[in-house]
């Protein structure tokens, strides 16, 4: 499908009553993303890894609190992390997405492959009893006083307009135990070039009125490069950051073919593909 094919599709799902159970229906039986591939899931257990290795956690795993936004529809990460030892997990989503059979599909893969015991979940309350707490649809800026150890996403922050991206980032600060830690895995690229063979970057030849129309609720991307985002860390209040980030070969990068904002920006931003920023306090 080519992408704006894709893009003009999600305008009208956006516009029309039950557009969310239609966009379900149309990902679960036509393009067959759920239940979620098992080398999408190894992907997942390997980004829950590289959380964990990035948190450095002192003491015991086993009596940390995480907190997720951005859960999805499996909780696949979630589960990857409270499978491979994290006490419990607080996850968010602005909206109800989350079902148990497609939670269950991934906990038993999940478990499987890290080579532990696959938990039984019925329902939302086993789902809590193993310890991940559900809310959706609820915001970060609801959770009141609780404190965790991590704050966390994976491939989530890109899809977040940069203002309330601004709240996100300030208000986990202040969620964060003292010697706390966020972790973020960031895909930087464009989305829709997963369709078509696309470039990764091909978002970035369009002025931001331009792409406006290629922005919906289903597909939202906010176009934020590598050292924006850092620089948001920063004014939210994060000291220490260390980033990882993979790049595109500079002389891949068609630099005349871009819109002005991003061909003035320093050539490493525009490479940037994908990034893990851990930050702390």
């Amino acid at each position: 499908m080519h992408w704006k094919t894709k893009s003009a599709a999600f305008r009208i799902l956006s516009a029309i009553p039950f557009g969310d159970t239609i966009h379900h229906l149309l990902q679960r039986h036509v393009t067959r993303e759920w239940p979620r591939s098992e080398p999408v899931l190894d992907q997942l257990i390997v980004a829950a890894r590289d959380i964990l290795a990035a948190a450095a956690i002192d003491g015991d795993l086993g009596e940390t609190r995480f907190l997720e936004i951005g859960a999805g529809r499996d909780l696949a990460t979630a589960l990857a992390l409270r499978l491979l030892g994290v006490g419990s997990v607080t996850t968010l989503d602005i909206d109800r997405l989350a079902r148990i059979d497609l939670v269950n599909h991934a906990a038993q893969y999940i478990a499987r492959r890290v080579g532990v015991s696959v938990p039984s979940i019925a329902g939302f309350d086993d789902l809590a009893a193993f310890g991940i707490d559900y809310r959706a649809p609820m915001r970060i800026t609801d959770i009141g006083e609780e404190r965790f150890d991590c704050f966390y996403s994976v491939d989530t922050l890109e899809h977040i307009p940069p203002a309330p991206l601004a709240q996100v980032l300030g208000t986990s600060r202040e969620r964060l135990k003292p010697d706390g830690v966020a972790v973020h895995i960031i895909d930087y690229s464009d989305h829709y070039a997963r369709e078509d063979g696309a470039s990764r970057i091909n978002f970035l030849r369009y002025s931001d009125r331009d792409w406006e129309p290629h922005n919906s609720r289903f597909l939202y991307m906010n176009r934020l490069r590598h050292s924006q985002f850092l620089e948001m860390f920063e004014k939210a209040g994060f000291r220490s950051i260390d980033a990882d980030p993979f790049r595109l070969d500079a002389a891949e990068i068609p630099l005349d073919e871009l819109d002005p904002k991003f061909r003035g920006m320093p050539i490493d931003d525009i490479a940037t593909l994908r990034a893990r920023v851990a930050a702390r306090p």
